[in-house]
């Protein structure tokens, strides 16, 4: 009984700091591009929380942090992201000692794809709403196509290398003894 209070708490505390990770990653970690948008580092630290907690705390981190950066720089998409978010946690495993499994690498394309089209989404409705035209809505919404995209690279590359160097240490093995 006491292990199963101790791994519950812990695997409540490593969700909140996950969350956290993410909440600040994505808000105060960000690098311009050349779209006029930005590449924040949020997504990674969402990709390796998927890998080491069980799903339902990986979704919750996951929606928590992106959440809580999204009210903190860019609340109108707020509700988008937490929907967003939560999805993208769902492609990737916790199973095993390896957080660079191949199936966690091959998990970010569909993620990837989920976030670009998500958000293109998301600008496509947010435009409808203040009575843009379908045209003008639609336009928007392809627009955002390419900085959206940097984004899901950029946060696969740096996924790859901190998921490789954690694995080099054994960190998960480690953590979850």
């Amino acid at each position: 009984m006491q292990r199963k209070i101790y791994d519950r708490t812990f695997t409540v505390v490593i969700t909140a700091m996950f969350a956290a990770m993410i909440a600040v990653s994505t808000a105060f970690l960000k690098i311009q591009t050349p779209t006029a948008g930005y590449v924040h580092l949020g997504d990674a630290f969402l990709y390796l929380c998927a890998c080491f907690l069980p799903t339902p705390y990986a979704v919750l981190a996951s929606s928590i942090g992106s959440g809580i950066a999204d009210l903190l720089v860019y609340p109108q998409t707020l509700i988008y992201t937490v929907i967003i978010k939560a999805v993208n946690a769902l492609f990737f495993s916790n199973k095993g000692d390896k957080i660079l499994t191949k199936r966690n690498a091959l998990m970010v394309i569909p993620s990837g794809l989920v976030t670009v089209l998500g958000y293109s989404l998301s600008k496509f409705i947010r435009m409808k709403l203040s009575g843009a035209t379908n045209i003008v809505a639609f336009t928007d919404a392809v627009w955002k196509i390419p900085e959206n995209a940097i984004q899901a690279v950029c946060s696969a590359v740096v996924f790859f290398a901190v998921a490789y160097a954690f694995d080099k240490a054994d960190i998960k093995k480690r953590m979850l003894k």
